[in-house]
């Protein structure tokens, strides 16, 4: 500044004392060379004021980062827990179901506790029995910018069935297995995942089954878990409904259970997962030798080779099963869908005409909407009515609807897609009408 102007200070201040005609021009009311502008600025971006498309505009700028409503992201600030949902591609978004199933989750994982060794995926559990005791391990990740301390992994066991986190459900009560902690570091390190190994064993009871749901949580202080096993709405909690048969193994007591599974009202669908079986099981056995051999040499059937069901853009469709006057209703999908098309159910959906929208089997509880506008007269067209309780009636409607000799691993995935051998992922996904909530089983045949 000019020493001329400092002269005007004094001991106590030494800024300039200004007249009020200096003090106007350097506020800028009438600045030196301005053409009228006498009005100060307000900050303020005009009413009209649009962006111009270049990122690098100052207002731009202003208006990405400087408004109220703009925040960093979540994982950039704090640490960013995940148990994952399903393999590969699962980065915490949720909901994940649907389509993308909710209860596949490749961070739980059982090895015997006759192992006294390290984790090795070579002695993975997939079908666990009852009556052993198996060791828990769960997968964790941090995906967050800042490290997790003092993070706290427990898991539980559930009545298998469809689970889809409502505490308030009797039949769904979670048993705590056990718990350990483990610190994470940032996403940046090698250390921002970690296989823990909780301090108990599961041990099932003789009186179990062993194709018990698993759940699993991860909680920090910077980021805790929400109190609610709700696998599809929180990336704290993994679930894992997944039994595996192979060859001659039984199906017959699966079935049975899901079956009786089915709430009052509620419908069940199954759908064939294809593809997904190959990632699925990759991420649950690992690539190197499992029980059932290296998962590397698992495949899915071609498209050609199926036998049953209607292809909905997620999987395979194969069958709705619902409670109707008279029994249970097992409608075969195929017969369902050409039926549909047949009668003109469709026009005026705007399905035929919008190839980008989701088939409407590919939504739950959509095949039987339209279904129950067939009306009861056609029902046994399109399927069979097993009288009954739910579980008796899915083992009799499937050996009657496929033409089944047996209920073993083989048998089903002959019926689906031949002689071939092939991996067959089977998704039950369950819709309760009176509860508002859904959830699924997988089953996976080796045959």
């Amino acid at each position: 500044m000019p020493r001329t102007t400092r002269r005007r200070g004094n001991r106590d201040n030494e800024n300039p004392v200004l007249t009020p005609k200096e003090d106007e021009a350097q506020r800028g009311t009438d600045p030196p060379g301005s053409f009228g502008h006498v009005d100060p600025p307000s900050g303020d971006l005009a009413p009209d004021w649009k962006p111009s498309g270049t990122p690098d505009d100052a207002e731009e700028l202003i208006k990405k980062y400087g408004s109220r409503e703009h925040r960093p992201r979540r994982e950039d600030v704090y640490p960013y827990l995940l148990i994952r949902a399903f393999s590969p591609g699962d980065r915490g978004a949720r909901p994940t179901w649907p389509p993308v199933p909710c209860w596949e989750s490749p961070d739980i994982g059982l090895i015997d506790a006759a192992w006294s060794g390290p984790y090795d995926t070579n002695q993975l559990v997939a079908s666990p029995t009852a009556g052993r005791r198996y060791r828990v391990f769960v997968r964790v990740w941090n995906l967050g910018l800042l490290p997790a301390m003092g993070v706290h992994v427990r898991a539980w066991a559930v009545n298998p069935g469809f689970f889809g986190g409502n505490p308030n459900n009797p039949a769904y009560q979670p048993v705590p297995i056990g718990g350990a902690m483990v610190r994470l570091e940032d996403r940046t390190r090698p250390g921002s995942m970690a296989v823990v190994e909780l301090d108990h064993t599961w041990d099932i009871p003789s009186t179990l089954t062993g194709h018990e749901c698993l759940m699993a949580t991860a909680s920090c202080p910077l980021d805790p878990w929400s109190g609610v096993l709700d696998a599809n709405n929180d990336r704290h909690v993994g679930q894992r409904n997944l039994t595996i048969l192979a060859g001659a193994e039984s199906a017959k007591d699966m079935l049975f259970m899901l079956g009786g599974a089915i709430a009052k009202g509620g419908t069940l669908e199954l759908v064939h997962g294809g593809a997904a079986v190959v990632p699925m099981l990759r991420g649950v056995l690992g690539t190197a030798k499992s029980e059932f051999g290296p998962a590397t040499r698992l495949r899915a059937p071609g498209a050609r080779a199926f036998r049953l069901g209607i292809d909905i853009g997620t999987g395979r469709h194969l069958l709705t099963m619902f409670q109707v006057e008279g029994g249970w209703l097992l409608a075969d999908s195929a017969r369902a869908w050409a039926l549909i098309e047949k009668r003109g159910l469709l026009r005026g959906r705007g399905y035929e005409k919008d190839e980008a929208a989701p088939h409407p089997f590919a939504t739950p509880n959509g095949s039987r909407r339209l279904i129950e506008k067939l009306g009861p007269k056609f029902y046994e067209e399109i399927g069979v009515i097993v009288d009954g309780d739910s579980g008796e009636a899915l083992l009799e409607g499937l050996m009657r609807l496929w033409d089944l000799q047996g209920l073993d691993a083989v048998d089903l995935a002959r019926a689906i897609a031949g002689d071939k051998p092939a991996a067959h992922l089977l998704r039950f996904a369950h819709v309760d009408r009176e509860l508002q909530e859904t959830g699924g089983y997988s089953l996976t045949l080796l045959g």
